[in-house]
């Protein structure tokens, strides 16, 4: 199978900011139990993976069937705030940092796609999770594939979330732009500290309308657990290393259940890859948001949770 070559199409075209007033009721809807309403710090921990720390959330039942949420480039655990709440009623969810971002430490080796993928197949190894389903987010659905390929009894499930699996052998020229998208540095001095642009609605939409399509319907505090306090320190050899990967010729290997989810107006992972994904790996489900950008998760928290927990069996 030939490798595909996109990560930044030319289409779709950003929305406009008026476009915000049609994208329906459930867009930038926080689900329940909304996570404004959790005590956060009595759920994150830290570990030790190959002398460095690894932070990470840890909700639900401890005897529920585990989930291991990945984060994409730039990200953190945070990311997954609209999806831990509701899914933790029923199942044990745990959320990474990976080495370099949020509050994880840098590895003392080189960061590479499979480094990652041994670093969570790690965690799960000192968090005891057996089989879990596995959803990774652009970066961290490379990052998950890695892991079903690399260790298959390790993985139950798949849920691939705008994932940069179909190599994006284009990337390096374009490394700039997609380093801003992701939370690089000018994006990450104009949106933190006192001057924060976050509050201005048209600040907001062009910083963010690279990777949701509506960013003005985005609550300003999710926003700012999106962007951090600081411009992870891991960004740009994460960069290289997905720019570097590539699994195409081995995703039609993957023997696990998977579910494919993808905005249909995701302007870093095109909405191809997510359907040739689905058509890859055998037996696997495609869900596509309309009107949806990069993050699904955050965009379309209900429907999301919903397609996620009814692939879960928990709905």
């Amino acid at each position: 199978m030939e490798a595909h070559r996109r990560i930044l199409a030319g289409r779709p075209r950003p929305a406009t900011r008026r476009a915000a007033s049609h994208a329906g009721g459930d867009y930038g809807t926080s689900d329940r139990p909304n996570w404004r309403d959790v005590n956060w710090p009595q759920y994150q921990r830290a570990l030790t993976v190959d002398g460095r720390r690894v932070h990470y959330a840890d909700l639900g039942p401890a005897d529920g069937p585990p989930l291991l949420l990945v984060h994409g480039l730039g990200g953190r655990w945070q990311n997954w705030l609209e999806t831990i709440p509701r899914v933790a009623r029923r199942r044990r969810v745990v959320a990474v940092d990976l080495p370099g971002f949020g509050r994880s430490q840098l590895p003392l080796a080189p960061i590479s796609i499979a480094a990652y993928a041994n670093t969570v197949n790690r965690v799960c190894d000192l968090l005891e999770l057996e089989a879990p389903l596995v959803v990774g987010n652009s970066l961290g659905g490379l990052v998950a594939a890695e892991l079903a390929l690399r260790y298959p009894q390790r993985v139950g499930s798949l849920a691939f979330v705008a994932a940069a699996c179909l190599t994006p052998a284009e990337l390096q020229p374009r490394i700039a732009q997609l380093a801003l998208l992701a939370g690089g540095r000018v994006a990450g001095s104009l949106l933190r500290g006192p001057g924060s642009t976050i509050p201005r609605p048209r600040a907001r939409h062009i910083l963010f309308a690279g990777v949701v399509r509506h960013p003005t319907r985005i609550a300003t505090d999710m926003l700012y657990e999106l962007v951090g306090s600081s411009r992870p320190p891991g960004t740009v050899a994460a960069l290289a290393a997905l720019s570097a990967h590539d699994v195409s010729q081995e995703l039609a290997q993957i023997a696990v259940r998977t579910l494919v989810l993808h905005g249909r107006n995701d302007m870093l992972i095109p909405c191809a890859d997510a359907e040739r994904l689905a058509t890859t790996i055998p037996g696997a489900e495609l869900v596509l948001f309309e009107d949806t950008g990069h993050m699904p998760m955050v965009e379309r928290p209900v429907p999301f949770n919903d397609a996620l927990l009814r692939f879960a069996g928990a709905l």
